[in-house]
This record gives C-alpha cells, structure tokens and sequence, in this order.
C-alpha cells in the first residue's frame, strides 16, 4: 500500500474515497444494539462500514447486569483484544472513568470533573505500546455537562493538508512532539515520548495521529514551522466543522473507535450518582473487513 503522506497520486484516491464515504450527521453514526454478547449481522455490519469511513461509530443499549464482561465480548467482536494495562485498568482491560479522591490518580484529568483539552488516547505512549483504538461506554451521565466532542483524525490532515500540505509536513517530523517522563515518588512510571504527531501506523498501514492540546510538559521540535503548525493544528480544532460532532452520552451509549480526536467538557457531578464511564484502550485498531 503506498504511504499517503509520500505519494501525491495515493493521497489523491484516498482523500476522493473519503471524503466520497465519510458521514456528518450524529443519527447515521448511531446503532441500536440489542445484545453486547451477540451483535447480529446487520448492527456488526454498520458499525464495521462506519467504521472504516469515519473511523468510529457510536451505539446504544440497555445495560446489562453484567456490563463490564458485555462490553469486553463487544469489542472482542471487532477483534480489540490486546488491551492497555495502564495504572488504573482493571482486570477486563476496562478503566472507571469517574471523579476520585485518591491523591495519585487525580493527577490524570480524566478523573476529575475538568474539561479535557483536544487528545488522542495513549499519546505519551511508546511506540511499541501504541494506542490504535479505543471504546467508550456511559453507565452514568453527568446531572450537568461532560460533552463529548470528536473528529476523525483523518479529516483533520486532509483539510490541513488542503489548507497548506507544508503544515502536515511539519507535523510529520518525526521529532515533532515530545511527552517528558513520568516520575512518581521517583520511579519512572512511564519514560519519554517522541515522535511525529500525524504518521502511518507501521502494523495498520492507517494514517494515524498521536496529539494532547495540552501544553503543560509538552514539548515541540525547535522549530519555527512545527510550532505554527500544531498552532493552525488548534485552530481548526476550535472551529465547528460539518465533521466536528458533540454529544453528551445518556446510559447505555457508547463510543468506539480508532483512537480519534476528542474533548471532554467539565461537568457537575452527584455525589450519590457520579458520572461513571467505562474506557477500553488497545493496540490493535478496529477490524473493519466485513
């Protein structure tokens, strides 16, 4: 498969197919799920050619009593397997996304109640530990806020790429962006992070994106192109595009995915009903042969 980064005529078919296939209305990204266990044909179907055009699909279900081993079994149907075992998953690969009071785990924005900034899953990885897809499933909203907002990482290239194609060079040097060590107590829970922010993923062959709005401990190449580049990057990440989609999750919906961009609004939280959402994250993306 010829790389799109490198070859214009590549570039060119893949841009036409896709943005021929890809869908802007949240409704036609939505499958209704009867079974988590037992997907049947026609809703494995939709969620595999949505799948392969907007890299995600969301679904809706009642929950099961036995959620978390429900949606294990789901996204093994799509072939996630290979989970992330990070400080805070649980056995079945599944982390609880929720506010919590521990000291250490309140470091990580995604247990708190604040906003999280645009993202990929995993980008402080390395690059043998790559975050290639990853689910998302409510169990229970937020009385207030916790919006979600996504967009195919795919289309953000494309119209930077349109925009100006010295961007996306830019932010394919392959120092681009570096994620400093994490230290607890002095050990080194997780080493440095370097690399390019778009790429095609050597296992997937997918163009791909590793990318934190965050700028607290992030560090860009030194140089003047990069930094103005991941600074139009923001730019239309903060625009409302036809392929930028919002949505706050109620229960029973959920999100999965080949690790696409996202945000998280803040929220008010019920102390007697905390906001509760179950994150799978793997190294291997979606299989979207049908």
């Amino acid at each position: 498969m010829a790389n799109i980064i490198t070859s214009p005529d590549a570039y060119q078919f893949w841009r036409d197919d896709k943005l021929s296939n890809i869908a802007s209305s949240l409704d036609a990204c939505l499958v209704e799920v009867d079974d988590l266990n037992c997907l049947t044909d026609a809703e494995k179907n939709q969620i595999l050619r949505l799948c392969s055009a907007n890299n995600f699909a969301l679904f809706q279900t009642s929950i099961p009593n036995n959620i978390e081993a429900s949606l294990v079994h789901f996204n093994q149907q799509f072939g996630l397997q290979e989970f992330d075992r990070h400080l805070y998953v649980k056995d079945q690969g599944l982390a609880h996304i929720t506010q919590t009071k521990q000291k250490n785990q309140a470091e990580f924005i995604p247990y708190t109640d604040r906003a999280i900034g645009w993202h990929t899953d995993g980008y402080y990885n390395p690059v043998d530990n790559r975050i290639r897809a990853f689910s998302l499933f409510c169990v229970n909203p937020a009385p207030s806020g916790g919006e979600n907002q996504w967009i195919d990482h795919q289309i953000v290239y494309l119209r930077l790429r349109e925009q100006n194609d010295e961007i996306v060079k830019a932010l394919c040097h392959p120092q681009a962006m570096s994620i400093p060590q994490h230290k607890v107590d002095g050990v080194i829970r997780r080493p440095t992070s370097t690399g390019p922010i778009f790429f095609v993923d050597e296992l997937s062959q997918q163009l791909s994106m590793r990318y934190t709005q965050r700028k607290k401990n992030i560090e860009f190449y030194n140089s003047a192109e990069i930094v103005e580049a991941a600074q139009l990057l923001d730019e239309l990440l903060a625009t409302q595009t036809q392929h930028h989609f919002s949505h706050t999750m109620q229960a029973g919906q959920g999100l999965i995915c080949n690790n696409i961009l996202h945000t998280r609004r803040s929220f008010t939280d019920d102390s007697n009903h905390p906001r509760l959402m179950l994150r799978g994250r793997y190294f291997n993306q979606i299989q979207t042969s049908l």
